[in-house]
């Protein structure tokens, strides 16, 4: 049996592992490990284990030898060392308490479009991962389409997110959440979206056939970590918290006020902007009609992205031609460009902006 209680573990055995997945399951299911932290989100290639008094680091490497990763504080005059043991055994010291590293916003034009060439890769908890800015803008930002085919229980757990900032948005289908301080599950249909301040902890519980959420995070690459300790749904309601300065936003599309916005379009606010004080701000653009959006400057360190939920579109730029947009494409737009759009009727967009550090 597994010791649950969460009693300091500061080493750790590194394990090469090529193909996480089965791997994992191994550890998990067989030997009833639990999963402490894993990461990328859509694609996971590591994964640290903790059960039976031990952790081990689950990592790609060109062979399977195992290595003793011992977690040091601040101050320790091994910390950042990598010592080999008489037998030849390797111990890497790293630190206990790993910065959150946050590159500077590379910013490039990118466009994807949804086709049948789409690259669907496996990602956390089984969904499926199609990735909507492969550069990652110098590995800054990650935008991701996640599709879960077959309705029922989604097999996640209890956990949380190193971040600085996360958005979900719920294109088709529906899920069902839980959220920390928010009280009972309730579900995230077509058009709603959240927004996951940092270490909210949080879980999935179940869906509806055909479920595709966009998830957009900053920076890209981050920890997501377990936590078993946690029930969900809390003891108490507290929708006033705020985690690291961001209020937990719940934007229900039945609910969206619209507001005129260029020439015969619309425009939502879902009260992201006022909730991350000004870090991310996300609005949804549609008409009845034709409709044009006036022309905008993309400001330095802005990051720039546009999704169309369903129609279509041409995003016209300065300096980065005209592009055709049809339903599941994308772009992000370069720092120093201004860009314009006209959509058909009935075209619904996505425009996220994030002002990166």
């Amino acid at each position: 049996m597994i010791d649950q209680h969460l009693e300091p573990i500061s080493a750790g055995v590194v394990i090469g592992c090529n193909d996480l997945a089965p791997t994992l399951t191994f550890y998990t299911e067989v030997l009833g490990f639990r999963v402490q932290t894993i990461h990328p989100a859509d694609g996971p290639t590591h994964a640290t284990l903790i059960g039976h008094g031990l952790r081990i680091h689950l990592q790609p490497a060109s062979t399977p030898l195992a290595v003793l990763r011992i977690s040091l504080p601040h101050g320790s005059p091994l910390l950042h060392s990598t010592l080999t043991a008489p037998n030849g055994t390797i111990i890497e010291c790293v630190s206990s308490s790993e910065e959150m590293i946050v590159p500077p916003l590379a910013s490039a034009l990118v466009i994807t479009h949804q086709d049948g060439t789409d690259l669907w890769g496996t990602g956390r908890a089984g969904m499926m991962y199609r990735d909507l800015i492969p550069d990652r803008q110098g590995n800054s930002v990650i935008a991701s389409s996640i599709r879960i085919d077959n309705a029922g229980p989604v097999p996640d757990y209890v956990h949380f997110h190193e971040v600085l900032f996360q958005l979900i948005f719920c294109r088709s289908g529906w899920v069902r959440v839980l959220y920390e301080d928010q009280g009972d599950s309730f579900v995230l249909g077509a058009g709603d979206c959240v927004i996951q301040p940092p270490t909210i902890r949080h879980r999935v519980l179940e869906c509806s056939d055909n479920l595709e959420v966009l998830e957009i995070g900053y920076p890209a690459e981050h920890f997501t970590h377990a936590d078993p300790l946690t029930q969900l749904p809390s003891e108490a309601i507290n929708p006033e918290r705020t985690w690291s300065g961001q209020s937990f936003i719940h934007h229900v599309a039945s609910q969206a006020t619209w507001t005129p916005f260029g020439k015969q379009a619309l425009i939502t606010d879902t009260k992201i902007h006022q909730a991350t004080q000004g870090l991310a701000d996300v609005c949804i653009i549609t008409g009845d009609s034709a409709a044009s959006w006036p022309s905008t400057f993309v400001a330095e360190k802005q990051l720039t992205f546009l999704f169309v939920l369903q129609g279509s579109a041409t995003v016209i730029t300065n300096d980065n031609g005209s592009h055709a947009m049809n339903s599941g494409s994308s772009i992000v737009i370069p720092c120093g460009d201004n860009y314009s759009v006209t959509q058909s009727a009935r075209t619904e967009i996505l425009r996220f902006n994030l002002q990166t550090q």
